[in-house]
């Protein structure tokens, strides 16, 4: 192979390979062998399909691989005796020009973040520099976990982001190493976290070249003068909560939010890959007290959807990100004919009108991600937003439906949003935005509701910690393997307190220390 950007493409395919056979060399058991013995078989497979002279030495797409001939025949003596997996040359037809992506270039400002000056930019190994294209070299260090020489390669060509394939490639780069140190028993490496920023910034991109359903409101809050009857009904009854008497303005206790209040519909907030449950099992059950048992590409991907909406509600909102922090966020399960348990994740068939600041003070800033949909997974469970009816809208005809159902709508506007697979509803969390989910009355509906605060966390609960804020890339690799990728038994109290401290060292673990 004499091209330089296809003896890279060999490379990478080799080190993929080697990586999957040292996994599988390194399992401490019967079964894990079994576990990892197709993935091997897979990386082989892809190898030798990628010279193939039938189907060309590229395919068009930037994050394509050639790869030397491994026979797939060989696989089970390669198993059975681990041996180095050697790069010959081998002949090639010469490949069709690469089809490269347009570089995403952004023109909606940042949120106001106060960075610290970047760090110096790493110099760029001498294989990669001879590529002789930048997507190329970022797909190669990118694939390699080659964190420092992604980020000089971003540094050095302003408005060029990791397209989509780079960055889903560096997220698999990202899981193979946690796996290889967890089967290794030994720390994250820092490249990890460092990527993961990198991925973090490169899905925000993403999303924002996607279709997005804006509609500003006016921020509400309750009445501050005397609490009425309506307001001492609202107290005691939930059907009275369309009823208290509201004020303009944003409430948001203790915290730091924008003025302006909206609702943000995302139809394509995640892609269908990313919310795959074969690919990333339990991700439609999750909840970070009970992680021992979660495979880490599952959790992983968990807190990269949760990491997108918080980049997302900064930049919609205008929020410096280190002020907005989850207070809450896990996948619920909703099941047709099943009584409501209220909050935390507890199953039942609808959710109740209610406001979620009015839930929880600290909520400012609310979320939900759809992992099932409606028409193929469950039938109702509309997410519906509940407005005071405009008094010169015209009347509506309720006589076929229940009394209950038009006690319902009397006065009010209902705006319903029927939930599909990877679609996102983003919004304020204030009185402007009262919402309810409707009957299911048929399947199983999943989704990932998750809230946000601007309140400040003290710091003096850093100073309690036992680490406390990290100060190195050692520190914030040690904060995702022990508040999230150590899999070891616990007691509710103990998963408590390592939730507790996961949320407030949140900023800390998914920025650079540049972003501190």
């Amino acid at each position: 192979v004499k091209e330089p950007n296809d003896v890279a493409r060999v490379r990478l395919s080799i080190i993929s390979v080697e990586e999957a056979l040292q996994m599988y060399k390194d399992a401490k058991t019967a079964e894990e062998r079994e576990r990892l013995l197709g993935p091997l078989r897979e990386k082989m497979m892809e190898a030798a399909m990628g010279t193939d002279s039938n189907n060309g030495a590229s395919n068009g797409s930037s994050s394509a691989v050639v790869t030397p001939p491994v026979a797939a025949a060989a696989a089970p003596s390669v198993l059975a005796d681990a041996p180095k997996i050697e790069v010959k040359e081998v002949a090639v037809p010469p490949p069709p020009p690469p089809t490269v992506p347009a570089p995403i270039v952004v023109q909606k400002e940042e949120p106001k973040t106060d960075n610290k000056p970047a760090a110096p930019a790493a110099p760029i190994p001498e294989d990669i520099a001879s590529l002789d294209d930048v997507t190329l070299q970022l797909s190669t260090a990118a694939m390699r976990l080659d964190a420092q020489t992604v980020s000089t390669l971003l540094q050095s060509n302003p408005g060029i982001h990791l397209d989509e394939d780079t960055t889903n490639a560096a997220f698999r780069a990202v899981v193979n190493a946690v796996d290889r140190a967890e089967a290794r028993d030994q720390p994250i490496p820092p490249t990890v976290p460092q990527m993961l920023h990198h991925i973090f910034d490169a899905d925000l991109q993403h999303l924002l070249t996607r279709e997005k359903i804006t509609k500003n409101v006016t921020c509400m809050m309750p009445q501050t003068e005397g609490l009425t009857t309506h307001g001492l009904n609202y107290v005691f009854d939930d059907g009275e909560h369309k009823n208290l008497p509201l004020e303009e303005g944003r409430k948001c206790e203790d915290g730091n939010c924008c003025d302006k209040c909206s609702r943000n519909i995302f139809p394509t907030f995640a892609q269908e890959d990313e919310i795959n449950f074969d690919t990333y099992p339990g991700l439609n059950t999750l909840t970070f007290n009970e992680l021992e048992k979660v495979s880490a590409a599952t959790i992983i991907q968990f807190m990269r959807l949760i990491e997108r909406v918080r980049r997302t509600m900064a930049h919609e909102y205008g929020l410096d990100l280190k002020t907005l922090l989850p207070l809450q966020a896990y996948s619920r399960k909703y099941v047709a004919g099943t009584t409501q348990k209220g909050g935390g994740g507890g199953e039942g068939d609808f959710v109740t009108l209610h406001t979620d600041e009015a839930t929880h003070g600290g909520y400012h800033y609310s979320c939900v991600i759809y992992l099932s949909e409606k028409g193929e997974d469950f039938q109702g469970g509309d997410f519906v937003f509940n407005d005071p009816k405009d008094p010169d809208a015209p009347a509506e005809d309720f006589r076929h439906m229940s009394l209950e159902e038009q006690l319902r709508r009397t006065g009010r506007k209902l705006t319903p949003f029927h939930p599909t697979r990877g679609a996102a509803v983003i919004f304020s969390s204030g009185w402007e935005n009262m919402h309810e989910v409707e009957k299911i009355t048929h399947g199983i509906r999943y989704a990932v509701p998750a809230f946000f605060t601007t309140c400040p966390v003290p710091e003096a609960a850093y100073d309690q910690m036992v680490a406390g804020k990290p100060k190195t890339d050692e520190d914030i690799a040690d904060d995702w393997l022990h508040l999230l990728l150590a899999h070891r038994p616990e007691s509710p109290m103990e998963g408590a307190g390592r939730v507790r401290e996961l949320l407030m060292k949140w900023h800390y673990m998914c920025t650079p220390l540049s972003m501190h």
